[in-house]
């Protein structure tokens, strides 16, 4: 089967061999040198995209997505959308359009990249995050973290900061509702009672969240973070929304439609968790918002 674009994903127990094309937000390649592109096998029992494509490359990157669009028989090309990439040997980082220059399969990656679908971005998102949730064997990893207890509070504990009263609390793509019961147990602490809902755009992963949290399985929803809004036109005290949500032209309109849900006196609560320079806070005021306070790097917030 000779080499072609495609638009959809192949039967996971055909494809043997990858190859990556790995990009960064500001717009640079990730190659090895040659240039050359990173490669690898699909092993006995992986599945090559929640297996291999984590394992693979070993280029010190961090793949945020995961997007075919080519494929040779059983070797399917894909992209990867990163946030960062390790300073290591052997490694190089140079504009994405100079590669496409050398490199062919680039430039297909490159096009099928730039004209992603909004659609496409949300079933990218559905398609590496449900099944790799639902993998996860503790309330951690069901949530999409890679760390214990101890570890999950401190780095979300902060989004608590920006509560500042009694109230509701919308949790905007909340996988397993751990971060609905987290936040609410962290901000009891402080004296302070929220009633958690949630929303998330993976249907299995709401289905996960009524199961962990019957009590509020009427709370929980599915629906995109960049339209939902609840049946009832109700509003809520703190809506808290992740800015990769959506795609990076979308932050906007994502902010837009998070403040829309929030009631008078509320706050939207923002967090950015890709290991980046680039603090939540500076990311609002680059789209016209000024936050009304923040937290560390991660989580910042707007006053309605």
């Amino acid at each position: 089967m000779p080499y072609r674009l495609i638009t959809g994903d192949p039967d996971p127990a055909e494809v043997r061999r990858l190859t990556f094309v790995p990009f960064l937000p500001d717009g640079r390649c990730v190659l090895l040198p040659g240039p050359a592109l990173p490669a690898g096998v699909v092993r006995d029992g992986e599945h090559y995209l929640l297996d291999a494509s984590l394992r693979l490359p070993d280029l010190g990157f961090r793949a945020q997505r995961v997007h075919p669009f080519a494929r040779d028989g059983d070797h399917l090309y894909v992209w990867l959308d990163g946030d960062r990439v390790d300073d290591r040997p052997g490694v190089l980082v140079v504009d994405a359009d100079e590669a496409a220059a050398e490199l062919p399969v680039v430039r297909d990656a490159l096009t099928s990249f730039r004209t992603q679908t909004d659609a496409s971005y949300y079933a990218d998102n559905v398609r590496l995050l449900e099944p790799a949730y639902l993998r996860g064997t503790t309330p951690q990893a069901g949530s999409g973290f890679g760390g214990d207890a101890a570890r999950w509070r401190s780095r979300r504990g902060m989004i608590v900061d920006g509560v500042h009263r009694d109230g509701t609390f919308l949790d905007v793509g909340c996988a397993n509702g751990l971060l609905m019961e987290s936040v609410r147990e962290w901000a009891a602490e402080r004296g302070i009672t929220l009633e958690p809902y949630g929303i998330d755009l993976a249907p299995g992963l709401v289905e996960l969240a009524r199961r962990r949290l019957p009590q509020w399985a009427d709370r929980i929803e599915e629906g995109n973070a960049i339209d939902w809004a609840p049946a009832d036109g109700r509003r809520f005290t703190f809506v808290h929304v992740l800015l990769d949500a959506v795609p990076r032209a979308r932050r906007a309109d994502l902010i837009r439609h998070g403040l829309t849900l929030v009631e008078p006196g509320g706050r939207l609560l923002v967090s950015h968790y890709a290991l980046t320079p680039e603090p939540a806070g500076e990311v609002l005021r680059a789209l016209g918002f000024e936050p009304a306070g923040f937290s560390g790097s991660t989580t910042a917030w707007l006053n309605v």
